[in-house]
């Protein structure tokens, strides 16, 4: 009822009006925010979904990195001790040919010393000889025979010590 004319109004039906009012919310209003609201959800969910997804990928590609990169320090280490070994063999065969050509050369020398040791000997002998030969002409006064001279010559170098010559 009005409170003026003291007349209801004609459908001024407050629970029909309510009702139409809601129904044209829902229709009009609630049904699409809805729908806006589930697309975004589903949205939001895909969006969490795929990041796990990167999250996944992007922690097995970084165990596979780490892998890998264990891998290559374990093939460093390979190569780096390899290396060493090898480093190692040649130093001892370095040293070992450097022994050899030592004891080579040492034993050359001492051939050397020995021969050039004999020749000596052999020219104190001779000059032993020739110096005999000249005493036992002075002192004889005479010029002695070929027999003379061997005998002569034997019997000096048999009295005579050239053994510490030899071993010189």
């Amino acid at each position: 009822m009005d409170p003026l004319s003291g007349v209801e109004p004609v459908g001024a039906n407050p629970l029909l009006t309510v009702l139409i009012t809601l129904w044209i919310l829902k229709k009009f209003v609630f049904t699409p925010v809805g729908q806006a609201l589930e697309k975004r959800r589903a949205s939001i969910a895909a969006s969490i979904e795929e990041a796990e997804t990167s999250r996944d990928e992007a922690i097995r590609l970084l165990d596979e990195y780490k892998a890998q990169l264990a891998q290559a320090r374990r093939e460093a280490d390979e190569l780096r001790e390899a290396g060493r070994r090898e480093g190692e063999r040649q130093k001892t065969e370095i040293v070992g040919q450097a022994q050899e050509q030592r004891e080579r050369i040492v034993s050359d020398t001492q051939t050397q010393i020995d021969a050039q040791a004999q020749a000596a000997v052999a020219g104190i002998r001779d000059d032993v000889v020739v110096l005999a030969l000249s005493a036992a002409e002075k002192v004889t006064g005479k010029t002695l025979s070929e027999d003379d001279h061997r005998k002569l010559v034997e019997d000096a170098l048999a009295q005579a010590d050239l053994s510490g010559l030899r071993s010189a």
